[in-house]
C-alpha cells in the first residue's frame, strides 16, 4: 500500500508542478525540481502520455499537460455551481468600487484564481492575466489568507511559495520580522493590502471568505492603479469588500479540504 500511495503522490506532484509552470517542460527540469530519478520521471510521464493526460512534442521534445485536465476542472467547477453563485456578487463589488474585483479559492497550501469582474470605465481598465501563480506574500489576497493562520504556519506556507527568495518588486516583503508585523496589521484591521508589492503601480485590498464553520474558502479583492487606490480609499473599500465576502460566504457550497493545516 505504501508503494501505491507513493506513486499516487508522485503523480500528483508531477501534474501540479507542470500546471504551475504553465507551458512545456523538459524531463531534466522536472526531475531536478521534484528530486526524482530521471528514469523514474520518464516512466511516469510516459504512462501519463499513454493515459492521455500528458503529451510530448516529438520523440525528444518537452512535455505538457493535455486539455483533459482543463475539461475535468471545468466540469467540476460547473457541477459545484460556483460560477453562477459567485459572479453576480463579484460584479456588484466591481461596479461599486469601479475597479477590478477578483476571487480566489483556497487549495490547502495556497490560493488559486477563480473568477474576476471589471468595474473600471473603458480606457481605465486594469486587467491582469489570471493564469499564473498567486504569490502569497506579495499579494493582498495572499496576505488576507496567511493572516488566518498562526505566524508559524503562515511563514511555512509563505516560504513554500517563495518567501525570502521571490520578490516581484523591490517593495515585496522578504524578512521574517516585517512579514510578522504585516500579518499583525492584517489581523487588526481585517484586510490585507499590497501596495506595489506584486506589480509596480498596482494596489490591492483583500479579505478572507470564511464559512460558518470557520474554514477559509478563499479570498475576495479589489485592485487597480495605485493612483486610483490611495490609502484614503481603504476604509470605504474595506466596507464594500467585507459585504461581498459575507455574501460569498453565505452562498459558497461547501468546505475545501485544508490538508491538515490548522487555521487560527
Amino acid at each position: 500500500m505504501r508503494l501505491v500511495k507513493g506513486l499516487l503522490e508522485r503523480c500528483v506532484e508531477v501534474t501540479e508542478w507542470m500546471a504551475a509552470r504553465g507551458g512545456p517542460v523538459r524531463l531534466s527540469d522536472l526531475a531536478q525540481a521534484l528530486e526524482m530519478p530521471k528514469a523514474a520521471s520518464h516512466r511516469l510521464l510516459r504512462e501519463l502520455c499513454a493515459l492521455g493526460w500528458v503529451e510530448q512534442d516529438g520523440a525528444e521534445g518537452p512535455y505538457r499537460l493535455t486539455l483533459r485536465f482543463g475539461l475535468l476542472g471545468y466540469r467540476v467547477l460547473q457541477a459545484s455551481g460556483l460560477p453562477e453563485l459567485m459572479q453576480p456578487i463579484l460584479q456588484r463589488l466591481a461596479d461599486r468600487t469601479q475597479e477590478l474585483a477578483r476571487l480566489t479559492i483556497a487549495t490547502g497550501d495556497g490560493l488559486a484564481w477563480l473568477a474576476s469582474a471589471q468595474g473600471a470605465p473603458p480606457g481605465l481598465v486594469y486587467q491582469p492575466a489570471m493564469d499564473g501563480p498567486l504569490v502569497l506574500h506579495a499579494t493582498a489576497n495572499g496576505k488576507a489568507y496567511l493572516a488566518c493562520f498562526d505566524d508559524q504556519t503562515a511563514l511555512a506556507l509563505a516560504r513554500a511559495n517563495g518567501f525570502g527568495a521571490r520578490r516581484p518588486t523591490a517593495r515585496t516583503l522578504h524578512e521574517d520580522a516585517a512579514f510578522r508585523a504585516d500579518l499583525a496589521r492584517v489581523r487588526k484591521r481585517g484586510y490585507g493590502v499590497a501596495e506595489q508589492e506584486a506589480e509596480l503601480g498596482v494596489t490591492a485590498l483583500a479579505m478572507a471568505v470564511r464559512g460558518a464553520d470557520g474554514v477559509v474558502r478563499g479570498t475576495v479583492s479589489v485592485a487597480g492603479p495605485s493612483l486610483r487606490l490611495p490609502a484614503a480609499r481603504y476604509p470605504d473599500l474595506a466596507v464594500m469588500v467585507a459585504e461581498a465576502a459575507a455574501e460569498l460566504a453565505r452562498v459558497w457550497p461547501g468546505p475545501v479540504a485544508q490538508r491538515g493545516i490548522q487555521q487560527g
